[in-house]
């Protein structure tokens, strides 16, 4: 049976492959770095229109590859689209500063960001006409771009929010959200409602793409604020309202590359499974922590921690979010390990098996992440990403000690594990509550550790029950942890 589900996956793994590659066979992608943000230009092999040019924006803490499904759809479609990270996001080396609700702060970087870009682009071609798509923030950066030049003929709001949107301009404006994102959806109506529409609906087209006065409102079957992007029903809406603004006819090309994606995952997970149950199963030596003592530990820790910190801490890197995060997983780790009387003997580093570590950090930073990084969100090292990697390690190696420790007791495992995670995830938003203004990133950081405990943490304990090799296992998730969060965490300056 074993081999019968490895070939099972395997075979998936390819069909995965194969389609995912045959998506973008019409087009030609291109990247380069323009004003200093990393861009990917996606331009149809056999152009169809020559002066239409549409940008996609990314939401905040995302980055270009969460616009890959709608950008080749577009240029399949037969229009020229560019996709491209904000400051401080996915491969940007720069980063950001200033609060994004200030439209005196990020906001108005990330609009002077946008605008140099489209600039660029119009300088090259003054015969281009443009249109912007934006997700979620960067919703509200496109409509602000766009009403500042007349070039832009078309705005697509995605997870739509914002207040720059009046009568008539920006000119012909496309709204869509998911259908269980009702806040946005109430608030998109209420924008059609504020410039003068009487009791507006979702799918009723208002005003005239004539004179640049089209307003729609849509919502998204069966989609959620991150599945929006890789919709079918989403790129048929998109490309629909490109093709009236142009007066093109167009046959509209969409894809299921979400899909492919994720099948593509749960094959990696599966061939994963398959690989560790041909491993020798093997003893390790256990580790004991009484359920008094794990709670004790993780209460004092979560009081002691921020506090402590608040009052002093290293600066490890210039950033607040990443430097306060390193301090605050080391401290909270090295606390939590002498209450719980874990030991760090000879013993210990006996268990350490190189082979073992290299296969799973391997299998998580190269195989996982190359997933990730096609198809989700930029996971792969740039050169001011490294900088932040190998601080994060300080803090992120004991926590993962900490935590994968859990699973070398006898009994209570998952228990003890929980509390630990509760109880770190509640001292963070803690030390948010004491500097909010500094570290809100710590928001997304825990959102992050969520994650990386569903994904990796489950992985990598399954493959600890069989080999044991406790050591390996925690190192290899510690630097993985290290290379998510500094990846992951927008880059930003208070």
């Amino acid at each position: 049976m074993r081999i019968i589900f490895s070939f099972f996956f395997l075979l998936l793994l390819f069909l995965c492959l194969l389609n995912i590659s045959s998506l973008d066979q019409e087009i030609l992608i291109k990247k380069q770095i323009i004003n200093e943000t990393p861009v990917t230009i996606f331009e149809p092999k056999e152009d169809k229109i020559d002066n239409i040019l549409v940008f996609i924006a990314h939401g905040f803490a995302g980055s270009s590859s969460f616009m890959k499904s709608i950008a080749i759809s577009l240029a399949n479609t037969g229009y020229k689209t560019v996709t491209y990270d904000f400051l401080g996001h996915g491969r940007h080396s720069k980063a950001y500063s200033g609060s994004i609700t200030d439209e005196n702060g990020a906001t108005q970087l990330f609009v002077e960001q946008t605008s140099d870009l489209t600039d660029y682009f119009l300088n090259k071609n003054e015969q281009y006409e443009l249109i912007i798509i934006g997700h979620s923030m960067a919703s509200d950066i496109i409509f602000r771009v766009a009403n500042t030049n007349d070039k832009f003929i078309g705005s697509i709001g995605v997870s739509n929010y914002t207040d720059q949107i009046k009568k008539n301009e920006p000119n012909n404006v496309l709204i869509i959200n998911g259908m269980w994102e009702k806040h946005l959806r109430n608030k998109a109506l209420n924008i059609l409602e504020s410039i003068g529409i009487t009791n507006p609906q979702e799918n009723i087209l208002y005003g005239s793409f004539s004179d640049g006065s089209a307003r729609k409102v849509l919502s998204i079957q069966n989609a959620d604020h991150v599945g929006i992007l890789y919709s079918e029903n989403s790129q048929l809406s998109i490309n629909d309202w490109v093709n009236k603004i142009v007066g093109n006819q167009y046959s509209i090309k969409t894809n299921n590359l979400g899909i492919w994606a994720a099948l593509l995952f749960i094959s990696v997970v599966g061939l994963f499974f398959m690989i560790v149950s041909f491993f020798k199963k093997q003893y390790f030596n256990k580790i004991e922590v009484s359920i008094f003592r794990c709670i004790l530990g993780n209460f004092s820790a979560t009081i002691i921690t921020p506090i402590l910190i608040y009052f002093f801490s290293i600066n490890f890197i210039e950033y607040q979010a990443h430097s306060y995060l390193i301090n605050h997983l080391f401290l909270y780790s090295i606390l939590v390990i002498i209450i719980n009387k874990i030991p760090l003997n000879s013993s210990l580093l006996s268990n350490f098996k190189l082979q073992d570590f290299t296969f799973l950090f391997c299998f998580f930073a190269f195989i996982i992440g190359s997933i990730l990084d096609n198809y989700v969100s930029t996971f792969y090292l740039t050169h001011s990403r490294i900088e932040l990697f190998f601080p994060l390690i300080i803090g992120c190696i004991p926590v993962c000690f900490l935590i994968d420790s859990y699973y070398t007791n006898k009994r209570f495992i998952l228990l003890k594990s929980l509390i630990t995670k509760s109880f770190l995830i509640i001292s963070l938003s803690f030390a948010i509550y004491l500097k909010f203004n500094e570290l809100f990133l710590l928001g997304y950081a825990i959102i992050l550790l969520i994650a990386f405990w569903v994904v990796y943490g489950f992985l990598s304990h399954y493959l600890m029950k069989r080999i044991g090799s406790f050591l390996s296992i925690s190192l290899a998730n510690g630097l993985t942890l290290a290379w998510t969060l500094a990846i992951a965490l927008p880059m930003y300056i208070a």
